[in-house]
């Protein structure tokens, strides 16, 4: 999804989510045509395992006991609107649908015949009071695979492109269960996993994980990639060769400021999906982007390090920020992910709604005792959405209808991310810092690293890029790269000497275990934990299109076939005004920017004109109240 602009457009694709089995059967024709009309080209829907189930293994895609079941109906509808379809069937798919939308008869609390998952002290994982079952139990693999192949069989046999309108098949979401940015702790250690883990890796395991040492830790660490590897193949497996070509994985950002471990157990998942021939998208769900520098960061460290394009994003969901229903949040986000080059922005979900039963609706005891309020999930759902089911709209219309502008007015052609310096990322740190020890001292925390960067772009007018070691091999870039104590492994230090030797600057950044090791090829080196920044600052070339009149803000440039400068993508992610100025290719760039909001500029000939400011979108606040009571004098005589 990221090499060129997918499903055959010539320019970013927007997908809007239509929670079909949440609303009135009657309303899904006029929704879906006031969402080709809004300017969504790809509605993408869930498909809920316990919802089509009538009974085991017996399914209804076709109305028969309920017309709200009936997805071909749907799909006819969302062809006649001229939309394309991107199909979501799990078979674990969360999206607030009680155990993630598998059926009741799985769940190793119901039958014991399925393990269930374990976390690292062997405690079940449950969805609202239930105990999730194991995707390295044959007997569960074999229930998702009937699954997977009757909704190909009934479904999109038929609907795939061309001539249907489903363009694209989601193999499961975020992971297995929405975890694939959570620590390795938190994956499976049922006796299927470990199963599976000495079978890989050859590797004894006799104890207890929690008392692991650290070699075997790390050894896990870097195997639950493996793991994630191959439970998307298996999905895949059960998809005719038609379905498979169109296949796409969803996975979450790094959460930076999630559990110790959790970003850097993403890097070890996320590592081993390059090459599986599945596009590859992400979801947003980090925090406020507007709102929150570390999520900022989370964003930029993980479209970057992966190149995802976007599949998912809060776009009025207030649960935990009443921001999500404000239009200028929402294009905020929405320019984020075009800046980091993403193909594709996702509003989630397009439509508000509020029709469904008791096969889609939480358990509303079992999200107490998680110490959730049942009336978050109450109908609707996602009330600030742009559109809602009974035909009215909502505030964020104003960025859907920005966002359809800004996508079908860019010039057409590929554009390039510049970039000043590059964060690379060595898979020894994410290993070292996946599974931390209590009582080691820790290398760099990625999150440090990160936010480093956020800073020297946001302060110092760096544009900086994310590398891997898969990535890094051809880069020129100045590197800044995080180690441990112990230095870089013999990989990494081969890929500096080289790097230094054709030319390129080399930047260690270390952690609280002070000044790695070495001796044979002393590195200029900066801790993170340096506040004052000249230092690090005195070893590092200029930024290449820095003005020394500008407020602080994250300017992402993206430069034509030609190289030069064609989009402007600017942040302000503080809280005052800002004035933000570059210089690029020669040409003055300038543009006022609100707080935590952002801006994109575009090149026509010989200057940069404003396209849209975020903040713009939002309603003007209403006025404060006047301290004294207005009362307006009479004009009868005698007073």
């Amino acid at each position: 999804m990221s090499a060129g602009y997918p499903f055959g457009f010539e320019r970013p694709v927007i997908f809007g989510e239509y929670p079909y089995y949440r609303a009135d059967p009657d309303r899904w024709g006029p929704n879906l045509a006031a969402l080709a009309e809004a300017g969504v080209d790809v509605v993408t829907c869930y498909i809920p395992w316990r919802f089509h189930e009538q009974a085991p293994r017996r399914y209804d895609f076709r109305g028969t006991a309920d017309k709200q079941r009936d997805l071909l109906r749907l799909l006819d509808l969302a062809a006649a609107a001229g939309l394309r379809v991107l199909l979501k069937p799990g078979p674990f798919i969360h999206a607030e649908v009680q155990l993630g939308g598998l059926p009741d008869r799985v769940s190793p609390t119901r039958d014991p015949r399925f393990a269930a998952v374990l976390d690292a002290h062997g405690r079940p994982v449950t969805s609202q009071g239930l105990a999730l079952p194991s995707l390295c139990c044959p007997l569960y693999r074999e229930e998702v695979r009937h699954w997977l192949r009757a909704v190909d069989r009934q479904v999109l046999a038929t609907a795939l492109a061309p001539p249907g309108p489903v363009v694209a098949v989601q193999l499961g979401n975020e992971g297995i269960y929405s975890d694939a940015n959570q620590p390795v702790t938190a994956h499976d250690f049922s006796t299927p996993a470990l199963a599976a883990f000495r079978a890989d890796t050859g590797r004894a395991v006799t104890a207890g994980p929690t008392t692991w040492p650290a070699e075997l830790r790390e050894a896990w660490a870097e195997h639950s990639g493996t793991v994630l590897r191959r439970h998307y193949l298996e999905l895949a497996d059960a998809l005719s060769p038609a379905a498979r070509q169109a296949a796409i994985v969803n996975l979450p950002l790094p959460a930076l400021d999630g559990p110790a471990g959790g970003a850097a157990a993403w890097l070890l998942r996320t590592e081993p999906l390059a090459g599986l021939g599945f596009a590859l998208g992400y979801t947003g769900w980090v925090g406020s982007v507007a709102r929150s520098r570390t999520a900022f960061a989370s964003h930029w460290l993980g479209v970057r390090a992966r190149r995802y394009s976007n599949v998912e994003d809060n776009w009025g969901f207030t649960w935990t920020d009443p921001a999500y229903d404000r239009p200028g949040n929402a294009m905020f986000q929405a320019l984020l992910a075009l800046a980091l080059q993403s193909r594709t922005c996702s509003v989630y979900t397009a439509c508000a709604t509020g029709h469904w039963g008791a096969a889609i609706d939480l358990d509303a005891d079992a999200l107490r005792v998680e110490g959730i309020d049942p009336l978050d999930y109450a109908p609707p759902y996602c009330p600030g959405a742009p559109l809602h089911e009974d035909g009215g709209t909502g505030a964020n219309i104003a960025a859907l209808h920005a966002l359809r502008q800004v996508v079908r007015s860019a010039e057409a052609g590929p554009e390039s991310f510049g970039a000043d310096l590059a964060l690379l990322v060595p898979m020894a740190v994410a290993r070292a810092e996946a599974w931390p020890e209590a009582t080691a001292p820790a290398g760099p925390p990625l999150r440090d690293a990160a936010e480093l960067c956020i800073e020297l772009m946001e302060r110092w007018q760096y544009q900086i890029e994310v590398l891997t070691e898969q990535s890094a091999e051809h880069s020129t870039l100045p590197w800044l790269v995080p180690v441990g104590p112990d230095g870089p492994d013999a990989r990494l230090a081969g890929m500096i000497r080289d790097h230094r030797r054709a030319g390129h600057p080399v930047v260690l950044l270390t952690g609280a275990g002070g000044a790695p090791r070495t001796p044979h090829d002393p590195l200029p080196m900066f801790p993170l934990a340096t506040r004052d920044r000249a230092s690090l600052l005195a070893m590092l070339p200029p930024a290449r299109h820095a003005h020394a009149a500008t407020d602080p803000a994250v300017v992402l440039v993206h430069s034509g076939p030609d190289g030069a400068g064609r989009s402007v993508y600017m942040f302000n992610l503080g809280a005052e005004h800002a004035t933000v100025r570059r210089t690029i290719d020669g040409l003055p760039v300038s543009a006022e920017v609100p707080p935590r909001s952002a801006a994109l500029l575009r090149r026509a000939g010989d200057r940069f004109s404003r396209v849209i400011t975020s903040a713009e979108l939002d309603p003007p606040p209403p006025p404060p109240p006047a301290i004294f009571a207005t009362v307006p004098l009479s004009t009868e005589e005698g007073l």
